[in-house]
């Protein structure tokens, strides 16, 4: 591809960003580009469906512009294939189906600049830069898998895209990124979940959060699953427990793992909770409610999550810590998005309205 065609656009990625407003909801506590919410605003109509081998496709006829996305594919996928087809309608490319997002460089122009595209939407430097200051993470910490793969997660890309996405930025060498893809996400959600069996299943991804997380949205599925990474004061009595107050939907236990594995992060790790913090452990967050079964008639559902220390034998004494976020789940369904559903029953309101 051309440099001109590749500026081009990244160039109109960056427009499409400023064009929608999409700082301002990463200012509001979100981490990632929705390319759903962003075909709606765009009023183009998008649908979601299973496809034998395509990942999706993009329709133009005349002024109307649709997009057609698999929604047997990993979420991650998903969105990168979403973006890919944003790509050709902001492009001005005609209608195209596309069996893969794995360009190369003997692809077409129009699928390179597609591709191009997807990449500076859904992993812009200035996003990659406000998670990684979100986070505390430097450089350095790139160069770890399980670091890129919770990347991916807060930005709603493949694990792959991400890899590659760093290593457009200058921030990852080829050479660390084919090493990070040849780690399968499954072992590093299994690391994650101090699972040492292999053959163990786990539907979903893992999320690793910790106090860095405080007030921020993660927009997961309902099959992913969550650990929490909190100071360890267990020696001096006080233990970390969900505030049930503002939390129903959750409970939080330790890991039953011996602490002596697990206490102590590696040398460049990022140290949760402080500087009176030197080791941590590790929690399950678990969903006790049926999120999904909710989800259908609570698209955008947001669950507030609060965590506290506390001493159980002072309960009413305030503990060395406490933090929040929030979760909005968004499975993918068949049939129109969503924010699709959403725009048609506004139209409809105000038409009645009329």
């Amino acid at each position: 591809m051309a440099r001109d065609d590749f500026l081009q656009a990244a160039r109109r990625a960056s427009e499409v960003l400023s064009d929608f407003s999409v700082r301002d909801r990463i200012a509001d506590g979100y981490t990632r580009v929705d390319p759903t919410r962003l075909a709606r605003e765009a009023d183009v109509t998008l649908m979601f469906r299973p496809l034998e081998r395509l990942l999706g496709g993009f329709l133009r006829e005349g002024d109307q512009a649709g997009i057609l996305v698999n929604s047997e594919r990993p979420r991650g996928l998903v969105h990168m294939t979403c973006a890919h087809e944003l790509g050709h309608f902001f492009l001005d490319h005609g209608s195209n189906t596309d069996e893969t997002v794995d360009i190369g460089k003997d692809a077409s122009i129009v699928e390179q600049q597609a591709n191009q595209f997807a990449y500076s939407l859904l992993a812009p430097q200035w996003l990659i830069a406000t998670i990684m200051r979100m986070k505390r993470w430097s450089k350095s910490h790139l160069a770890d898998p399980s670091i890129i793969y919770q990347l991916s997660l807060r930005l709603g890309t493949s694990y792959s895209a991400m890899a590659w996405s760093l290593v457009r930025l200058g921030l990852l060498s080829e050479a660390q990124a084919m090493g990070a893809v040849g780690k399968s996400p499954k072992s590093l959600k299994l690391a994650a979940l101090y699972e040492k069996d292999a053959s163990t299943k786990v539907d979903g991804d893992v999320w690793i959060l910790d106090s860095s997380d405080k007030d921020r949205i993660i927009e997961p599925s309902t099959k992913d699953r969550f650990v929490l990474d909190l100071p360890n004061h267990a020696a001096a009595g006080h233990l970390w427990t969900i505030d049930e107050l503002t939390c129903e939907g959750f409970t939080l236990e330790p890991f039953t793992v011996d602490a002596r594995t697990v206490s102590k992060p590696p040398r460049d790790s990022v140290v949760v909770g402080g500087k009176g913090a030197d080791r941590t452990l590790r929690y399950s967050l678990t969903p006790v409610a049926d999120f999904a079964h909710v989800l259908s008639s609570e698209p955008n559902m947001r669950e507030l999550v609060s965590v506290q220390e506390t001493a159980p034998w002072a309960a009413a004494e305030p503990g060395h810590d406490g933090f929040s976020f929030s979760t909005e789940f968004g499975d993918i369904e068949r049939g129109l998005s969503k924010h699709e559903r959403a725009r048609r029953l506004e139209n409809v309101r105000g038409e009645v309205d009329d």
